[in-house]
């Protein structure tokens, strides 16, 4: 059986944007009847997987894939994968999204179903709507032979309704769901989508946010798990004490005012900590403070950034400079004090400056986060961080990304060191193959290990930068993406984007450029 798959991408909590340099977005996987590992894995694709079609007599499979841009056009394209082989190829050239494909018997054909070209094309001979048209093409199949350029008629389209529309999609998915059921020998499906954050409560009790549940706590000793649900969804859980969560909303406020909600974990229950109008993302500091930074767009009715006492509950608000997402989120939580990005000027997101909130509310200018040369490179994206101290100081790692007008190449990321006391004193520095998830200090081996948006998992040397461990995360040889992780002790509790919790010991690390199996 043939499933595909769409992976998130990291946009949780909101405030957060990453959207370049994940490689992974569309899986196709293979499955054996009754066995719930993959054995085999197509992840090369660039569009949604809209249909498939096997090979009658090739280990070959046929993937239908496209979308309409939210602009103009529809997007397609057709690849053919070889799953014995692992190797795949463009099937045709110069095709718009393809909503169904099937080889005929002979398996030297195959017959597709496409959208127009874009909004107009083909609508002079029409009045029904783009969306509404399909058009059918042929296209030969002689193996690996390389792309085939194809035409469309314009004058050959089907509506939409007259294909496949007996069965509603309410009872389609029913249907799918049967039939997946049956393949894997279970009673329940459970969809699960990313881990959006871990967090240590102790040595033994893990917690977790996603989108099915506002926290739930893993006893490892035990093995329970307890769920608390609610209105919303879990986003982020501050490491502060007592543990804070900041909570998403439900899907039944699409359209309404933006508002963010914490609660907090006392005495084994979840209750109301604050809610303030507009988009926030919060961090805490070991001081009992939290930091709430307003995201400008869209602001709601936020009045300005928010100073949290978690003792008292007391929130003020002031404006601490510009926030938009990608361009101003660094999450440091945890850390002795809190920490911020503001632009310069600060309503604007270029020659981004890492401050220090003082306890009465001001700030402290530290460091610019890269080096203002004028170029485009210079311009950090997407980043993230998170405090050390260690033998060579008090210090603050940063990761993110180099700026770079053409998405394709906007790939190249950084991750370094430099100390709070002597600002601008750098203790490393790497160049990174993207932006990075997550980035935690393992204090009692002396680690910073970070995880990067491609799927690699970089473990370095605290104090001296150098690389420890590099490889690549994966569940069941099946590659994966971390979003989050928290360490406690020498273990590594980790959280990916297929909805998979896992906890390790770091000595076990493989060497570099392994695989890092989760399962």
């Amino acid at each position: 059986m043939a499933v595909a798959s769409l992976f998130p991408l990291l946009t949780i909590p909101s405030g957060r944007a990453a959207y370049t340099g994940q490689r992974l977005r569309h899986r196709l996987a293979l499955y054996h009847r009754g066995e719930r590992r993959p054995f085999a894995a197509f992840d090369m694709l660039r569009l949604p997987i809209n249909d498939i079609s096997f090979h009658p007599h090739e280990p070959v499979i046929a993937i239908a894939a496209g979308s309409y841009d939210g602009g103009w056009l529809f997007e397609g394209e057709l690849v053919a994968w070889n799953w014995s082989s692992d190797r795949s190829w463009p099937l045709a050239g110069g095709l718009p999204e393809i909503e169904r494909c099937s080889f005929n018997v002979a398996g030297d054909r195959l017959d597709l179903l496409v959208r127009p070209w874009d909004e107009e094309w083909g609508s002079e001979e029409s009045e029904e709507d783009p969306f509404d048209r399909l058009y059918p093409v042929n296209v030969a199949y002689e193996g690996a032979v390389g792309s085939i350029a194809v035409e469309i008629d314009p004058a050959t389209w089907i509506a939409r309704q007259m294909i496949d529309r007996q069965m509603s999609d309410q009872d389609r998915q029913s249907a799918m769901e049967r039939q997946l059921a049956i393949w894997f020998g279970t009673d329940r499906l459970v969809q699960r989508g990313a881990i959006w954050d871990v967090a240590w409560l102790d040595s033994g009790r893990l917690a977790a946010v996603h989108d099915l549940c506002l926290l739930e706590i893993h006893d490892l000793e035990k093995g329970s798990v307890v769920c608390f649900s609610g209105e919303g969804y879990g986003a982020r859980i501050l490491r502060s004490s007592p543990p804070i969560v900041q909570i998403g909303p439900p899907a039944s406020a699409l359209g309404e005012a933006p508002r963010s909600r914490l609660q907090v974990l006392r005495d084994g229950h979840l209750a109301e900590f604050g809610a303030f109008e507009g988009v926030y993302t919060f961090v805490s500091s070991r001081d009992g403070r939290v930091l709430g930074r307003r995201d400008r767009h869209p602001a709601g009715f936020g009045q300005a950034d928010v100073l949290i006492d978690i003792g008292t509950g007391q929130a003020r608000f002031a404006d601490l400079g510009h926030y938009d997402c990608f361009n101003h989120h660094i999450g440091i939580d945890g850390a002795p004090d809190l920490y911020l990005l503001q632009g310069t000027p600060p309503t604007s997101h270029k020659k981004k400056r890492l401050c220090r909130v003082r306890p009465d509310g001001t700030v402290e200018d530290l460091w610019p986060l890269l080096p203002a040369d004028g170029s485009h490179a210079s311009h950090a994206m997407e980043c993230i961080g998170c405090y050390v101290e260690d033998d060579a100081g008090r210090s603050i790692v940063v990761a993110g990304r180099h700026y770079h007008p053409d998405p394709r190449q906007g790939h190249h990321g950084f991750i370094y060191r430099k100390a709070i006391e002597r600002p601008g004193r750098e203790i490393w520095r790497h160049t990174t193959t993207a932006a990075a998830s997550a980035v935690v200090h393992v204090a009692p081996i002396g680690l910073v290990v970070a995880a990067l948006l491609d799927g690699t998992i970089l473990v370095l040397d605290a104090a001296a930068g150098t690389v420890v461990a590099k490889a690549r995360a994966a569940v069941d040889g099946v590659a994966t993406v971390i979003y989050a992780m928290d360490a406690s002790d020498a273990s590594l509790a980790v959280g990916t984007f297929d909805g998979c919790i896992a906890v390790m010991a770091l000595d076990e690390l493989p060497a570099d450029g392994g695989i890092l199996e989760l399962a």
